[in-house]
C-alpha cells in the first residue's frame, strides 16, 4: 500500500516537482488515511530540504508523534466499536429468536 505511494512518486518526478509529486501519490493512493493523517504526510514535502539536518530531524520527529497519536486513537476506538457491534449482534440475535418463537 505505501510502496505505491512512493512508486507514484518516483514516475511523476519525470514531470513534475518532488513535492508536488508526493502530495498527488498521497491523494491518489488507495489507503485508509484520516484526512488529518494524509495533511501529515503531505506536510513532509514541504518540511523536507527547507531546513538543516537537525531541523529536518525535528520536523520527522513531530510528524512520527502525531501519527502514532493518530494510531492510538484509532486503536482506542476500534475497541470500542468492536464491543457495541459484539453487544449489537447478541441483541439483534436475540431479537430474531423472539420473532421467530
Amino acid at each position: 500500500m505505501f510502496g505505491e505511494i512512493f512508486y507514484n512518486t518516483a514516475r511523476y518526478m519525470n514531470v513534475e516537482f518532488a513535492g508536488e509529486a508526493w502530495e498527488k501519490s498521497i491523494d491518489e493512493a488507495k489507503i485508509m488515511l484520516k484526512k488529518e493523517d494524509k495533511e501529515a504526510l503531505k506536510s513532509l514535502s514541504k518540511l523536507l530540504g527547507s531546513t538543516g539536518i537537525e531541523g529536518q530531524l525535528n520536523q520527522l520527529h513531530m510528524v512520527n508523534s502525531f501519527l502514532e497519536e493518530q494510531i492510538k486513537e484509532a486503536s482506542i476506538a476500534k475497541d470500542k466499536n468492536e464491543i457495541l457491534y459484539k453487544k449489537l449482534g447478541v441483541i439483534v440475535g436475540l431479537a430474531i429468536v423472539i420473532v421467530l418463537i
